[in-house]
């Protein structure tokens, strides 16, 4: 069993605490958490809880950690790491900016570092399936529509599109990995002057010149969606619906997780620990470069 530790303590990483806690691999440490009152939270362990990143990493106390703070926590924690080589997984955006991803891939290729950067969507099942079938039927597809976002969050300082855009164009990336993204084009189509950032932007592309692909994105949806449709010429819709996991071809389920996304990149994190997987490591970085390059030259973050 690894011992492992968690940097933040917001509710995206008290979810991620409650799936480490689940898990047989794993046996959380500790976590670095800044001004946040955890005494009501139960860990099945006792676990000892830092304020200074520094000190969370001199003591040495994790074989791995958790990176769930902010994204300019994320090379910081790989300068750290790199000292006790000590594998990580980030969270999105891998960083705030092109130049500073470039630098931590750079790190992580350097130091042969086992980083796992979250892109949620490939650690879902459901979504080898769909990159499959993509795969065996790109000569087919006639359109892909991405509908991604939610109603918030609302941030004074970022553009919605590193909340949300992230996933999908990761997702794109990973899914067509050695095709050209060309003529891509942005336009905000509604915007609610009562928050500062309150936009959705619709994105229109092509892929190898082939088949465009829509992306509509942001923080004013009335609910949480998350979906990406493949149009075939043949007219069958295969729809992957990255909330429930569930992928339906025609209406109908064809495929649906096991386990949650987590759960998966969690496996993974032990494998890639164990067989010390640098390979997967640079393959995942190198896309969430690429996803960053992508949305700083159209927003900075």
């Amino acid at each position: 069993m690894l011992n492992i530790g968690i940097i933040g303590c917001g509710n995206w990483s008290l979810k991620v605490l409650e799936e480490i806690e689940r898990n047989k691999n794993f046996n959380l440490k500790s976590i670095l958490c800044r001004n946040y009152n955890l005494k009501n939270i139960k860990f099945k362990n006792k676990i000892k809880i830092y304020e200074d990143i520094e000190k969370f990493f001199h003591q040495n106390l994790n074989d791995c950690v958790y990176v769930a703070g902010t994204p300019e926590l994320n090379l910081q924690a790989v300068k750290l790491a790199k000292i006790n080589n000590i594998p990580l997984v980030l969270e999105k955006p891998i960083s705030n900016s092109y130049m500073k991803s470039k630098e931590l891939q750079l790190i992580a290729n350097k130091n042969k570092l086992v980083i796992l950067p979250n892109l949620t969507n490939y650690f879902s099942e459901s979504f080898v399936y769909f990159k499959n079938f993509v795969e065996e039927n790109f000569f087919e597809i006639n359109k892909i529509i991405i509908y991604e976002g939610g109603n918030g969050p609302f941030r004074s300082n970022i553009h919605p599109i590193w909340d949300w855009g992230f996933h999908s164009f990761s997702s794109l990336i990973k899914i067509f990995e050695n095709k050209k993204f060309s003529q891509i084009k942005k336009k905000e189509i509604k915007k609610n002057n009562s928050y500062q950032n309150g936009i959705i932007t619709k994105f229109n592309f092509k892929i190898d010149s082939r088949f465009e692909v829509k992306l509509i994105t942001g923080n004013l949806f009335k609910k949480k969606i998350r979906k990406i449709k493949i149009l075939l010429k043949n007219n069958h819709v295969l729809q992957l619906n990255m909330i429930s996991h569930i992928i339906y071809l025609n209406g109908n389920i064809v495929f649906e997780n096991k386990r949650t996304p987590i759960q998966s990149l969690l496996k993974k994190f032990d494998r890639a620990i164990k067989e010390k997987d640098t390979d997967l490591s640079q393959n995942l970085i190198n896309i969430s470069c690429k996803t960053t390059k992508i949305l700083e030259d159209f927003y900075n973050c």
